[in-house]
């Protein structure tokens, strides 16, 4: 089931995703004088918790496809899913102590620190988003908070074990942990539009598919801290507790975001977060070649 997760259960295919977090660690580690080799089992393993998180993502929010694919619970039933999710998570762990090989022992138990409070951090994110299904409203700060978790943790992560496995001291790896959490702000406000404009071919999910269910996005949440208009009441009817919404209405509901103007609001957030990350950098001496920065911006453009 992971094999068949990850796209190996048929010869050739080739693997889904575009592994921003490894990515991310080793040119943080890169940028920090490690090499590849010193950072290469951190960046699989902060992979591999990406995807734990995902096959359990997929169960709480009932989605049957990932990357067009149909995912693991929706092919071999939940109990497999959730068994396999779990199975990952450990496999994450274990892949990280192979870094012994090459950082000595008390900074791989610094790195399994920094793992696992990530996860933490990812769960409560997770929480707080399940929990905002059945609110009346959501705040932009709830939201911001959410994502600080769900999102965020993960790429702050994948910064701070980048440069821990490059010989970093704690406290600058903890200033590269900042630089990739505003980069995880941006990123989510830009999933959030493609969850919300993006086609099916580009997302693998269906159309509008964050409107059908409800999820309290960034131009959702935006969009209803407007002042009272028609389209704002479009938006707020659909976002009543317990309300259901067709696919006319989910093209209505589209329709009132993008007059309302939260596309453009969230162009100017993820524009803010990035720029953050540079702001970031610049205060404490960090990524001076650009090598992590421009590729922050590079990633955040791939999900438009």
């Amino acid at each position: 089931m992971i094999r068949y997760h990850f796209g190996y259960q048929a010869p050739g295919k080739a693997m889904s995703g575009k592994r921003l977090r490894p990515q991310l660690l080793l040119r943080t580690a890169l940028a920090e004088g490690g090499t590849v080799e010193c950072a290469l089992d951190a960046a699989v393993a902060i992979e591999i918790l990406h995807n734990y998180s995902l096959v359990h993502d997929d169960i709480e929010d009932g989605d049957e496809l990932r990357h067009g694919r149909t995912t693991i619970w929706a092919q071999f039933g939940i109990p497999h899913g959730i068994n396999a999710g779990d199975a990952l998570c450990a496999i994450s762990y274990l892949t990280l102590l192979h870094e012994e090989a090459v950082v000595p022992s008390n900074r791989v138990v610094e790195m399994l620190q920094v793992l696992h409070e990530a996860n933490l951090r990812m769960c409560e994110g997770q929480g707080l988003d399940i929990g905002f299904e059945t609110l009346p409203t959501v705040s932009m700060d709830q939201y911001l908070e959410m994502i600080a978790g769900k999102t965020g943790a993960l790429f702050a992560a994948s910064c701070e074990l980048g440069a821990l496995a490059a010989g970093a001291e704690p406290a600058r790896a903890a200033e590269y942990a900042k630089l990739g959490r505003a980069y995880g702000r941006a990123f989510q406000i830009r999933d959030d539009v493609l969850g919300t404009w993006g086609s099916s071919s580009l997302t693998g999910k269906p159309s509008g598919a964050d409107i059908a269910r409800r999820k309290w996005s960034f131009p959702v949440v935006w969009a209803l801290g407007r002042p009272p208009s028609r389209d704002r009441e479009i938006v707020a009817r659909a976002y009543e507790p317990c309300a259901r919404v067709d696919a006319a209405g989910v093209g209505e509901v589209i329709g009132a975001l993008e007059r309302l103007g939260a596309r453009a609001a969230a162009d100017e957030m993820h524009d803010r977060a990035l720029a953050e990350a540079g702001e970031i950098a610049g205060r404490a001496a960090l990524d001076r070649e650009n090598a992590v920065r421009n590729f922050l911006a590079r990633g955040a453009r791939r999900v438009a």
